[in-house]
């Protein structure tokens, strides 16, 4: 029901009061009126009276709602209901009470002490019930209260036949008043219906479904009328509407029965770089030389000697400070090689990070034990990052302790401790909690006595690679998250996945975790199946091989994997043949195994499939947080880890031309490259670790848990933000798809599984065709 502003112009649209005051001084004696409220639910009035009738006048206008005014006269005789119709305009008269004639019997009019008295209740049709001609009792509803009655209509008494007649005369007046109005609410989604809602739809490509009513397609055709950016604010407020959190959902959406607001997470997974140099052929080696001398010199700070004056005063004096704080401060090794040069930004962060721990009260040695190096080294050669010395567990709980202290004051300082969150030695060994808010987004454990730092995410990622190549050879370059020493030699999100998947078995009764096995030990072991071509798993695990739990050519499967995939982002669980024995046979080891599997992929392993390891007489459950090769992907997921892949020339060529290294494939944890021509090349790989989170130019959509959208709420929710996706920005329903959608009718949940679940819904608005065909006839130009 649309509400209308309020209409302060005087009540006599219908005209009657305009042809009344027209008459003749000598005819106007003869036709009277005199307004009556509705008191208390009737209207009354006081006689005598001739030739009277009782007409209702609506107070305000309609809209997509009707009005019916239900009368009893004397208390006991039912009268027939007086009925706006949606569009009526204020001042609307329609006839209520007419007294019968003497001859008639006894009436109202009639009573002795002359006093007409009529009861009215009053109802309000809402759309779609309002478009009857007469709306049926059960539509009805319960009656206004008095006070909003009398608001809404009043009574009108008529006398003599000369009133009588000009009213029926500006009756017509009335009816076109509403059609008018009725024709320009038309143009208006919110307020057109039946055919008008139809050729509205025409005219923006969205026709009425079958069977479909006015209210659902209504709620279509809004998403395309409505004015809206395809902003995050735009994109809020058609999902959610106004209102906070935990309120209904006013937007789009509500209109199709969803009542739970939509979250809009924008919040990304963090992006781990890694960068390698490589030379090609001697002129690479001497571009290589060239390259760090001219690093050093121009672009990295040197903490032996003082900033160069030729630059801003203010950023001069800021690399100053950060140098001679660096050098005060910090104790360095005297190599080689030398640790005197890194890249300016970092050494501001360091020197911000040695500031705090000054002001914390710790007063022991800081060493910096290694910064840029000219041999290859991935994660120094570009200055970039640095390698300290880790603290010990007292003095980071002493540095702690004092956080409170520093914070309670004022200054830079007291700012930056307001920030910190300290963490237990035993979650935080390295202190992440003291650095990465100095502004070092890096900050993992190389070794049991050092740490690694950098400015920017890294997050243990290095390219596992020849730091030279002759012209025409070709390599394999490897992207590998070892660098972390807390990760064991794992990938990050591996390594997560397994810490996880200890407590998965535990909380779901598959008791302990098998000890995985990982790293250069699962590789000699991968080895040893992939060249055993002629075994095949017994069968006692037959029934694992029908589940497509095992794979039957374990040996090709296994020699797959370990061209594909890098031996950090996977790890295997080895169960023994008594082990299966325990777990049964048949069907019911199957489904042991299974739920073992699922456990696995809960636990964050994208992808797993087992091998039977003959030597071993075990099977091995390959889990991995990337796509095993052959193996289906996870239904709307991408892989947790995933790499791309870039290369140019240093210095960059004057012109387009061949690199130096030229790239088989840029994504995969692998890569073959080729050295194309003699030059100094620098490879980047890029790393996605994904938790949950968005990508980048990407938003995920997502629903509260326990929220249900049937086919028709779906569709819909689709085509918003079909309809509000920007040009460039990816928007991830993963989470929408597998967790709240149901197409079955039995009530019970389900995932929604299809090869391509992103595209089983149905689009409202067609795509349209231009007929290009030279020989139709058009109109003439200009005419």
């Amino acid at each position: 029901m649309t509400a209308l502003a309020p209409d302060s112009r005087p009540l006599n649209t219908s005209g009657l009061e305009s042809a009344l005051a027209a008459l003749p001084p000598v005819y106007a004696a003869a036709a009277r009126q005199r307004t009556v409220p509705l008191s208390q639910g009737a209207f009354s009035v006081t006689g005598p009276f001739r030739e009277p009738v009782l007409l209702v006048r609506l107070r305000r206008p309609l809209a997509d709602q009707a009005v019916v005014v239900r009368c009893t006269a004397g208390g006991e005789h039912p009268l027939p209901p007086v009925v706006y119709a949606p569009f009526s305009g204020a001042g609307t008269l329609l006839p209520a009470f007419l007294p019968p004639t003497p001859s008639g019997g006894p009436g109202p009019a009639d009573e002795a002490d002359d006093t007409l008295r009529i009861t009215a209740q009053v109802h309000i049709v809402p759309a779609p019930d309002c478009h009857a001609p007469i709306p049926a009792e059960e539509v009805l509803g319960s009656a206004l209260p008095e006070d909003q009655a009398a608001e809404l209509v009043e009574g009108v008494l008529l006398e003599g036949v000369l009133a009588r007649l000009t009213y029926l005369a500006t009756m017509e007046k009335q009816r076109m008043i509403r059609q008018a109005r009725e024709i320009s609410a038309c143009r208006h989604v919110e307020l057109a219906f039946s055919g008008a809602l139809d050729s509205l739809g025409r005219d923006l490509g969205v026709r009425r479904l079958p069977d479909e009513g006015d209210g659902p397609y209504r709620a279509r055709l809004t998403m395309f009328t409505s004015w809206r950016l395809p902003t995050p604010a735009g994109l809020a407020d058609a999902l959610n509407g106004p209102g906070a959190d935990g309120a209904p959902n006013a937007g789009l959406p509500s209109r199709f029965g969803i009542s739970a607001r939509f979250r809009v997470l924008e919040q990304q997974n963090p992006l781990a770089l890694s960068t390698r140099l490589v030379a090609v052929g001697a002129a690479g080696a001497a571009r290589l030389t060239r390259f760090h001398s001219v690093l050093r010199t121009l672009y990295l700070l040197d903490l032996d000697k003082p900033v160069p004056p030729l630059m801003p005063a203010e950023r001069r004096q800021q690399l100053e400070d950060a140098r001679q704080e660096l050098t005060t401060q910090v104790s360095r090794p005297a190599g080689p090689p030398a640790v005197s040069h890194l890249a300016p930004s970092l050494a501001i962060a360091l020197a911000r990070l040695v500031r705090l721990m000054r002001a914390l009260g710790d007063t022991d040695t800081i060493t910096l034990r290694r910064t840029h190096v000219e041999e290859s080294d991935p994660l120094h050669e570009l200055g970039l990052g640095a390698t300290i010395d880790r603290f010990s567990r007292q003095r980071l709980a002493a540095m702690a302790e004092a956080v409170h202290q520093l914070a309670a004051g004022t200054g830079d300082m007291a700012s930056l401790a307001r920030m910190l969150v300290p963490l237990p030695h035993s979650k935080d060994p390295v202190g992440r909690w003291l650095v990465e808010p100095c502004g070092l987004r890096t900050v993992h454990a190389l070794t049991s006595s050092t740490f690694f730092v950098s400015g920017l995410p890294m997050s243990g990622l290095t390219i596992d690679a020849p730091a030279t190549l002759a012209p025409g050879a070709t390599a394999v370059f490897q992207a590998r998250h070892s660098a972390d020493a807390a990760s064991n030699g794992l990938h990050v999100l591996a390594a997560e996945a397994v810490r996880l998947a200890e407590d998965r078995f535990v909380t779901k009764g598959l008791g302990s975790a098998p000890t995985p096995l990982t790293g250069d030990g699962l590789d000699a072991v991968l080895k040893n199946v992939a060249v055993r071509v002629t075994v095949t798993p017994p069968d006692q695990v037959a029934s694992l091989v029908a589940g497509d739990l095992l794979a039957e050519a374990g040996a090709a499967f296994t020699d797959e994997v370990r061209k594909v995939v890098v031996i950090d982002q996977v790890v295997a669980y080895p169960f023994t043949a008594a082990q299966l024995t325990a777990l049964g046979s048949g069907d019911a080891l199957r489904t042991a195994v299974a739920a073992r599997v699922e456990s696995l992929l809960e636990s964050g392993f994208y992808s797993v499939h087992g091998v039977w390891d003959a030597d071993g007489n075990r099977l091995l459950l390959l889990a991995a947080v990337c796509l095993l090769p052959g193996r289906p992907p996870k239904y709307g997921e991408r892989p947790p880890a995933e790499f791309r892949w870039f290369t140019t020339e240093v210095p960059e060529p004057s012109a387009p031309g061949t690199l130096p290294l030229s790239l088989v494939n840029s994504s995969g944890g692998r890569i073959g490259v080729t050295a194309a021509r003699e030059g100094l090349a620098l490879m980047v790989c890029l790393g996605h670790a994904r938790r949950g989170l968005a990508d980048p130019y990407e938003v995920r959509v997502e629903l509260p848990e326990g929220t249900v959208l049937d086919r028709d709420q779906y569709g819909y929710v689709m085509n918003v933000l079909e309809n509000l996706c920007p040009l460039g920005i990816e928007i991830n329903t993963t989470e929408l798809r597998r967790n709240h959608v149901q197409f079955t009718d039995d009530g019970v949940e389900q995932p929604f599984l299809a090869r391509d679940i992103s595209r089983t819904y149905r689009r409202y608005r067609r795509p349209r065709t231009v007929d290009t065909d030279p020989g139709r006839a058009t109109k003439p130009p200009g005419r």
